[in-house]
């Protein structure tokens, strides 16, 4: 089996991340979506905060690497931030049921979907594109935990 080195993910708690599983916190999303278009200029960035942290993916930097958590029910996922098509922010993804308890996240530039256990495209087929994932490991107290091979380069940065 392969071991992993697994960093504590900091400032971010399992209840901290949107539940995709959870209806009423999907519909939040659209709700905040219709409070952007009523209001003004004034109110516009703190609704997009808002909007950044609650109704989307959590995208973050993790032993050098940008990675983007999902949460479905108790299970929180790691995948690239990035997408491997073509650089579309994979944090602002929508998470898709592709069937058979499988999942999916869809970027929002190009529509492409890549599954969230194991980053195979799923959209379009026959793509051979992969999206890079990692191990997680939710603690009972909520505390998240991602798995990498190897330290990053900084963890060797004696400057």
């Amino acid at each position: 089996m392969d071991q992993k080195l697994f960093f504590p993910v900091p400032d971010v708690h399992i209840k901290d991340l949107l539940d995709w599983q959870n209806e009423l916190e999907r519909n939040q999303r659209q709700q905040i979506l219709k409070l952007l278009k009523k209001q003004g200029d004034i109110h516009q960035e703190a609704a997009l905060k808002l909007l950044h942290e609650k109704c989307f993916g959590k995208s973050l930097l993790l032993n050098d690497e940008k990675i983007a958590l999902f949460r479905i029910g108790n299970s929180v996922y790691a995948i690239q931030s990035v997408c491997p098509h073509a650089g579309g922010p994979l944090h602002l993804a929508d998470i898709e049921d592709i069937g058979s308890t499988q999942v999916c996240v869809k970027c929002p530039w190009h529509k492409w979907k890549f599954r969230l256990d194991n980053g195979e495209t799923v959209f379009p087929p026959k793509s051979s594109t992969v999206a890079k994932t990692y191990p997680v490991k939710v603690e009972n107290d909520g505390r998240i935990f991602v798995g990498f091979d190897a330290f990053g380069p900084s963890a060797f940065n004696l400057e």
